[in-house]
């Protein structure tokens, strides 16, 4: 029995490897910059208002919110199931919502989690434009 070469491959050109963590990466950012953006913006208005506790409750919901993706990427690294570690982001979320009552008053902390549902539309609204974008 005779063993043949390969044969030779023709010089195709090969397609630059994407880098897996750019469009989450991209989209976590563009949530961090707009949500802090907004937190700004609500700052203003709620002081403009007369209700500067109000905006702080908002403003923190929404930069705690934002930092939920980043916390979600930190945590996957570290090789835990993505059941644990989403339990453990919303127990560490709903704690600091619980506590954000207790120092802002319990009147305010709805504003707290409001912040934190938008910045999570917002994160989807970003990983949603990053998945069309890699299409």
């Amino acid at each position: 029995m005779v063993l043949q070469a390969p044969a030779p491959v023709p010089d195709v050109p090969v397609a630059a490897p994407l880098d897996a963590a750019a469009g989450p990466r991209r989209a976590l950012n563009v949530t961090a910059a707009t949500c802090t953006g907004v937190a700004v913006v609500a700052l203003v208005v709620a002081g403009a208002l007369g209700q500067p506790l109000g905006g702080v409750a908002l403003a923190l919901g929404l930069i705690l919110g934002a930092g939920n993706g980043f916390l979600a990427v930190r945590l996957l690294g570290i090789g835990v199931a993505f059941a644990a570690t989403s339990l453990l982001r919303l127990l560490i979320l709903t704690m600091l919502a619980i506590l954000s009552g207790f120092v802002l008053g319990w009147e305010r902390a709805i504003l707290v989690a409001a912040g934190m549902a938008v910045a999570q539309l917002v994160l989807s609204a970003a990983s949603l434009r990053e998945v069309l974008r890699a299409r």
